[in-house]
């Protein structure tokens, strides 16, 4: 059999012995083409490679769909862990009147504020005071920002960093017990920290 695509193939007198009636046969040569392709010529078989088991003649396997576990079993996502341990922080501190985690970039990964105020903003306003406490830190020789503290006369602004890449901003009222809500806080910036990784 000639082909110009595979080229000639033929069985040796070694092989037909394998083919004989008589015998069990345990599996036909099988021939897989490996094809160079050259500008000049077609492409020509380069070797023949005999299967080493028979292959039972069964349907093929039907295709598992993907399925996506049910949200019971499934693990929370990032986005959900950090809700949730934001809301712990909120549950665990009744002084804490509002709290955003945002990222050095102004964006808002998670908040719980109240009606009216914008996390956008909040997001902007963190990023900016703690850059700038970081920068006053450092020129001032004071080593790397640990917290902002804001006091105005409604009240407190406490911004924490929560790993190298985020910023814990919460807003308390003017009776707050401070010494709480600081320790609320890192204990909470430490596990969102943990969180982003």
């Amino acid at each position: 059999m000639a082909d110009n695509a595979f080229g000639d193939f033929f069985l040796s007198d070694t092989d037909e012995d394998v083919f004989e009636d008589d015998d069990e046969l345990i599996s036909p040569p099988v021939v897989v083409p490996i094809v160079s392709v050259d500008a000049a010529s077609t492409p020509t078989v380069t070797a023949a490679v005999p299967s080493p088991e028979p292959v039972p003649a069964t349907a093929p396997p039907t295709p598992v769909a993907a399925v996506r576990p049910a949200a019971s079993a499934r693990q929370a996502t990032r986005e959900e862990r950090l809700a949730t341990a934001l809301n712990d922080l909120m549950e665990d501190s009744q002084d804490i009147q509002a709290a955003a985690l945002v990222s050095l970039d102004g964006f808002t990964m998670a908040s719980a504020l109240p009606d009216g105020m914008h996390e956008d903003r909040v997001g902007a306003m963190s990023a900016a005071i703690l850059g700038l406490g970081e920068r006053a830190a450092a020129e001032l020789g004071r080593g790397s920002l640990s917290q902002v503290f804001i006091e105005g006369e409604g009240g407190y602004v406490m911004l924490i960093a929560a790993g190298g890449r985020a910023v814990l901003t919460c807003l308390a009222d003017t009776d707050a017990k401070l010494g709480l809500v600081l320790y609320d806080m890192r204990a909470a910036a430490d596990s969102m920290a943990e969180i982003l990784g």
